[in-house]
């Protein structure tokens, strides 16, 4: 059975999942790349090898190694033309090499699904599946919106088959996914995906530098990497104590929450009220729903909202081997 994969390489973390047969695994690590370097100590240059990767005949650290020992500030990902990068590919290549590490199966021939923000979908959908292709020769790649992947994980039970909980011909939702660098948007009408409702704006690195000019205030210097992180946690480290930064998160979170429903406004306003509801996903997720709740009641969480995107994909690409195998297709056939 081929194994399936999805794949959510967001700016601030990788999201992977796979399944196989009747068994699942997850992999979540920092989207930090750096050249590699020599490690002086034997037992962690052992350890480093694990996040090491080969690119273009030149080695890269990623994951908690860049971020540890190459002190990665996550900016490399601060751009659109960012998939086209080596620091992407180190990314994806060390994706796959943690797949392997957890004994999942069969990865290299993998139906692996991988998603593009919404407003860059139609412009960089065939230039990353020709650089995922000379990365995995073997596996079978496709590309897809990642705003799709939330709507992918409701319509679809884990091992692929359509939930009974969801009317895919009658029901009508609306995606928001709030990913690191930008935030992207998706609708579903009676089961038709709406073309001009895909669409972004900005993400939580607005948030996260709204916090950095925050603590500034209170003279505290912190770098993009830690305040995306204070984000989460609302607790500063510092020199040994631990200091409640949830008002300032707050107030960081409020412009960027109000840019997302002006945005959403434009994208889905018009059939909010009719729609069964709004799946609002991504890491940032939690934390402007209860702003999206004042406007739109019908918004909720997904379940496990940082990895929707992934485990939608997976979903999507069981359900996709399920019906070729109804169809006596398997593989690349179809």
């Amino acid at each position: 059975m081929q194994t399936c994969i999805g794949f959510d390489i967001g700016r601030s973390s990788v999201k992977i999942v796979a399944a196989w047969a009747d068994q699942r695994a997850e992999v979540l690590y920092p989207s930090s790349v750096v050249p590699a370097f020599k490690i002086t100590d034997d037992r962690e240059a052992e350890r480093v090898q694990a996040e090491t990767v080969l690119v273009n005949g030149r080695e890269f650290f990623f994951g908690e190694t860049a971020m540890l020992q190459g002190q990665d500030d996550l900016a490399g990902g601060m751009r659109d033309d960012w998939v086209y990068t080596e620091q992407h590919a180190a990314l994806f290549l060390g994706g796959l090499k943690k797949l392997k590490a957890a004994n999942v199966p069969n990865v290299d021939t993998a139906l692996i699904i991988m998603g593009l923000p919404a407003a860059l979908f139609a412009s960089q959908k065939s230039g990353l599946s020709q650089e995922l292709v000379k990365l995995a020769p073997r596996a079978e790649l496709r590309v897809m919106p990642q705003s799709l992947g939330p709507y992918h994980q409701m319509m679809f039970t884990k091992d692929g088959q359509e939930s009974a909980e969801v009317r895919s011909d009658d029901d009508s939702w609306a995606v928001i996914e709030v990913g690191q660098y930008t935030t992207d948007y998706a609708l579903l009408l009676q089961g038709h995906t709406i073309e001009n409702a895909f669409g972004s704006c900005d993400g939580m690195r607005i948030a996260a530098e709204h916090l950095q000019r925050g603590l500034r205030k209170r003279d505290f210097s912190v770098s993009l990497v830690e305040a995306t992180d204070l984000l989460r946690t609302k607790t500063l480290r510092n020199f040994g104590e631990r200091i409640d930064v949830s008002e300032e998160v707050a107030l960081a979170v409020e412009p960027l929450a109000a840019t997302i429903i002006d945005k959403a406004n434009q994208l889905i306003g018009r059939s909010a009220r009719s729609l069964d509801g709004i799946l609002v996903a991504g890491g940032g997720a939690p934390l402007v729903l209860p702003a999206l709740r004042k406007t739109w009641p019908h918004a909720k969480l997904t379940d496990n909202s940082r990895f929707s995107v992934s485990e939608g994909f997976c979903r999507y690409a069981l359900a996709f081997n399920n019906y070729r195998r109804s169809q006596g297709k398997t593989g690349t056939e179809g």
